[in-house]
């Protein structure tokens, strides 16, 4: 007697993990390592660049969002999903009447490739 196995379940189980329908990571959902600097440039003379250390920032974006501090030198990492993320200081920066004074450019842009450092420039005057 011939033993017949059902393969049409292994097919489909071997064609899900293929394809990343088991709760698999897929290019989609990739983030990108992102790094940046703030500074401040203006205010005493000579008016040079200047880190801003420990600011807090908020980069949000359609995905969400995500609070980071900058380091002892203004610099930052996040890891981000790639697309379009507003910058907004929320802490431990320059303040103008008691709000935050905000860095330009206001909104970053993360792609897949060709990774740049972010420069966020907050204008003292």
């Amino acid at each position: 007697m011939k033993v017949v196995i059902p393969v049409t379940a292994a097919v489909l189980a071997g064609s899900a993990i293929a394809t990343g329908c088991l709760g698999g990571a897929s290019h989609a959902d990739a983030t990108v390592p992102t790094t940046g600097v703030v500074v401040t440039v203006g205010g005493l003379a000579p008016g040079a660049p200047a880190p801003i250390p420990g600011v807090e920032l908020r980069l949000a974006g359609a995905g969400g969002s995500v609070n980071v501090r900058a380091d002892r030198q203004g610099r930052f990492t996040a890891d981000l999903a790639p697309g379009r993320y507003r910058v907004t200081i929320t802490g431990h920066g320059p303040t103008s009447d008691g709000r935050p004074m905000q860095p330009q450019p206001g909104v970053i842009v993360v792609r897949r490739t060709a990774r740049h450092p972010v420069r966020l420039v907050v204008s003292i005057k």
